[in-house]
């Protein structure tokens, strides 16, 4: 699989789930656009693909995703430096964990303003810059959820709150532009090693087995990105169910793994629930297949 001439900007992209979909972006040859609110991690990030030699394009330019002004400033910069982007991801959040009834409302409100308000000033921001002159290569915009979505988490109400949001806001943007090269798509990872969840112990090598990298996402926006999913179009992709799939598919007989239609047959039997929840996206679940082979 190749992103090899896409330019792809990623909010939230100086640490966590972004930094990592950048530098998988980067190694399949996408130029990449950086931003969040601290330049020192962007850079740092920035570093980390020059390093690979893969000779992409890389942009670095911080702002505050609440603010649309400065959103609005960032894409036209990226615009003039890579051209018109492939894909944009909103991948920026936030969140906080207190008892409801003490959180401060101003906290509430900052956690809402990055989760919901962040994800529609990036699309307004981006939508001048989409290329959408081609429907065989349409335009994606990513949106990184939770699984907080089906699985509401006791003294993160508005967290929890913020990811019901952004599905709604999906379905009503796949709806409104439904006539033009976009796709919309969302991303909802159950717990993973980031700050988000671990404040700054992320990263340090001792989280426990249940919790994901960072790096274990990277082929979901991946195959988003890739020409395999250009139909593909207001799905929700769960990590958990595809943690479930690959597992199925590593342990199953020979004779269940021939080719694709043989393994849906399989996961049907094997795992209604998750079959129901996948059934539009064959063509990831044979991306992942081909991975585990």
């Amino acid at each position: 699989m190749t992103l090899n001439g896409k330019n792809i900007v990623i909010t939230g992209s100086g640490r966590g789930i972004g930094k990592s979909i950048a530098i998988a972006c980067a190694k399949l040859g996408a130029n990449i656009g950086l931003t969040s609110r601290t330049i020192e991690e962007l850079n740092d990030t920035k570093k980390e693909i020059e390093v690979l030699g893969t000779n992409v394009k890389v942009i670095v330019k911080p702002a505050d995703i609440t603010k649309y002004g400065e959103v609005e400033n960032i894409f036209k910069e990226f615009h003039n430096e890579l051209g018109l982007l492939n894909g944009v991801i909103a991948n920026a959040g936030y969140s906080r964990m207190s008892t409801t009834h003490e959180f401060y409302p101003e906290k509430f409100s900052e956690i809402i303003d990055v989760n919901i308000l962040g994800v529609f000033n990036t699309f307004k921001a981006a939508y001048p810059y989409l290329k959408k002159d081609d429907k065989n290569a349409k335009a994606r915009f990513i949106i990184t959820g939770s699984a907080a979505y089906t699985n509401p988490m006791p003294k993160f109400a508005a967290y929890t709150a913020s990811k019901y949001a952004t599905i709604g806001m999906q379905k009503s943007l796949a709806a409104e532009y439904k006539k033009e090269n976009i796709t919309f798509n969302q991303i909802l990872p159950t717990m993973v090693d980031t700050r988000l969840l671990r404040g700054r112990k992320a990263g340090d090598g001792n989280k426990a087995p249940s919790v994901m990298d960072p790096s274990d996402l990277t082929d979901y926006y991946i195959f988003l990105l890739s020409d395999d999913s250009n139909r593909v179009n207001d799905e929700l992709i769960f990590s958990s169910d595809f943690q479930e799939i690959q597992k199925i598919i590593s342990e199953a007989p020979a004779e269940k793994r021939e080719n694709i239609d043989v393994v849906m047959e399989y996961l049907e039997e094997k795992a209604p629930k998750v079959y129901n929840n996948v059934r539009k996206l064959k063509k990831l679940v044979q991306y992942l297949m081909d991975k585990v082979n």
